[in-house]
């Protein structure tokens, strides 16, 4: 993560440390001229945080317990998060690996 990155997360969330912080293969409008921004996706104890950041700022948090039926599209190579009606991105292209520790850690957290 770059500095405005880190900022926008402890801005945010306060001095908790994510238990898993991945920089998505996907690309979205934060305000630069020639080129997109990263989407980091963040998993807390309690809630899934999607941000980027460059001129604008784009950040989104979603509880655990509403990501239940988050899963990997193979054919796409995306993280589904579902059901996330709210989020302006639901999807983050991800390696099967990335993808499949966050469903670990999501299966974890929704277990207990």
């Amino acid at each position: 993560m770059n500095n405005l990155e880190k900022q926008l997360l402890r801005d945010q969330i306060g001095a908790a440390e994510p238990r898993l912080q991945l920089c998505t293969k996907a690309k979205i409008d934060t305000g630069r001229w020639w080129r997109k921004s990263p989407l980091w996706l963040c998993v807390m104890d309690d809630e899934l945080v999607l941000l980027s950041v460059s001129r604008r700022r784009y950040i989104e948090r979603l509880p655990l317990s509403a990501s239940q039926q988050t899963h990997y599209n193979h054919s796409t190579g995306e993280l589904v998060i579902e059901p996330a009606d709210s989020l302006q991105y639901n999807r983050a292209a991800l390696s099967p690996r990335d993808a499949l520790r966050v469903l670990k850690f999501l299966k974890s957290k929704t277990n207990n």
